[in-house]
């Protein structure tokens, strides 16, 4: 996020807030709102409990909520995930990765997910997951993972949730075929990714790509590329030097003038100014 803008990601249950356009526009902060930061800082410090997040989440059982340190080990959870491994105390999992709590592989991916975030990788938002449990529990969810930092803007953890979706089995058949859509989308930014190459990629027509993804995420397929797009370009800006036009192709635009246009369309400002705050 470039110092000096904010921008309204979460809410309670971390779902994304967008405009129309997927994006809520930035803004300077002024005097008086730098002031009210500084305020809410120094509410903060004062709690007596600043992991109070754990308990908030405790009373949403579809949820689970996690807090890890720069190595990918766990600090504070919530007793959802405490249950959905067998284990009887928060304490069973401070201290561990994903690798050493979840059944293999998905414990492994979910560590090196963790890891390549921290190392500057693209944050996780609205990522459709099947999760696995020692209890052999399994289901899908919606996960979010946000980078924390410290005030020299250092990642020194994460924080996440993972939100379950309450699925029949034909449902889950559903979104086992919308994981596979969703992810050959993040892995082919660069293509054109009409619904034809889609299709073919799936093996779903183009009629069920468009009604599954409007059924979970409410935007078209088309929609859902753009954000895709746009939100792996605003990584590219604030975490690397790549110039704009190489960004441009690697988020699928034809060029960095249509890049451009897309973006401020998107987020409200030109790229070139959203790296540069």
């Amino acid at each position: 996020m470039p110092s000096g803008y904010t921008e309204s990601r979460l809410s309670v249950l971390f779902e994304t807030k967008v405009t129309s356009a997927f994006f809520v526009k930035k803004r300077l902060l002024s005097p008086i709102a730098v002031s009210d930061a500084l305020s809410s800082s120094s509410f903060f410090l004062q709690l007596a409990q600043p992991d109070w997040a754990s308990e908030l989440f405790d009373g949403i059982p579809d949820t689970v909520y996690f807090v890890k340190d720069s190595i990918g080990r766990y600090l504070s959870v919530n007793e959802t995930l405490v249950r959905r491994l067998g284990l009887s105390h928060k304490s069973d999992l401070v201290g561990k990765t994903a690798q050493e709590l979840f059944p293999s592989p998905l414990g492994e991916d979910f560590t090196k997910q963790d890891l390549d975030l921290l190392a500057g990788g693209p944050e996780i938002s609205n990522q459709l997951e099947l999760h696995l449990y020692p209890s052999g529990e399994s289901g899908w969810c919606l996960t979010w993972k946000h980078v924390l930092r410290n005030q020299d803007g250092e990642a020194i953890g994460l924080a996440g949730i993972s939100r379950d979706l309450a699925t029949s089995s034909n449902e889950a058949q559903d979104l086992e075929n919308i994981a596979t859509v969703t992810t050959y989308i993040r892995d082919h930014l660069a293509s054109p990714l009409t619904l034809g190459e889609l299709s073919v990629a799936t093996n779903l027509s183009p009629f069920q790509i468009g009604q599954r993804i409007k059924r979970l995420y409410n935007l078209t397929p088309r929609q859902y590329i753009t954000r895709s797009r746009i939100e792996a370009a605003c990584h590219l800006l604030t975490q690397t030097q790549t110039p704009l036009s190489e960004i441009a192709l690697a988020c699928g635009f034809s060029d960095q003038s249509a890049f451009t246009r897309q973006f401020k369309r998107s987020v409200g400002i030109p790229p070139r100014s959203y790296r540069e705050q």
